[in-house]
Parts: structure tokens; C-alpha cells; sequence
């Protein structure tokens, strides 16, 4: 996924202008689930977001293996 839209509770909590944004990152687990995203919304960007709180907008599938948080 390369866009998603982010649920309305957190729009708001982190007072947000737009509520579709840029993934930067998601972690992938070895079955292929994704635990988290990092997010860019304009200038403003949002790390370890839950992927029931992200609706998908524009996926381009990628492929790669399991990984874990960058730090």
C-alpha cells in the first residue's frame, strides 16, 4: 500500500489537515501480516500506526521478507 486513509479518531487526536496519507514503512511478519505503519500527512509524520486504524486507498504490491522496526 502505498496510501492510506486514517481513521477519524486519530485525524483527530493528532489534529490533522488531511486524513489520507503516504506509507513510509510497514513491518511485515512472517505470514505476511503487517503490525504497523509509519505515516507521512503533509509535513507531519506518525510511526507505529495500527493497521485497523488504516483503510487502504492506492496499493502497489512489493515483494519482501519478514522485518522488524527500523530504528
Amino acid at each position: 500500500m502505498t496510501e492510506g486513509k486514517l481513521s477519524s479518531a486519530l485525524v483527530k487526536r493528532y489534529q490533522l489537515k488531511e486524513s489520507v496519507g503516504k506509507v513510509l514503512w510497514h513491518s511485515l511478519d512472517e505470514s505476511g501480516n503487517i503490525g504497523e505503519y509509519d505515516m507521512q500527512f503533509g509535513d507531519v509524520i506518525i510511526k507505529g500506526i495500527l493497521p485497523e486504524h488504516v483503510k487502504k486507498k492506492k496499493v502497489q504490491q512489493h515483494p519482501h521478507k519478514p522485518q522488524k522496526r527500523r530504528k
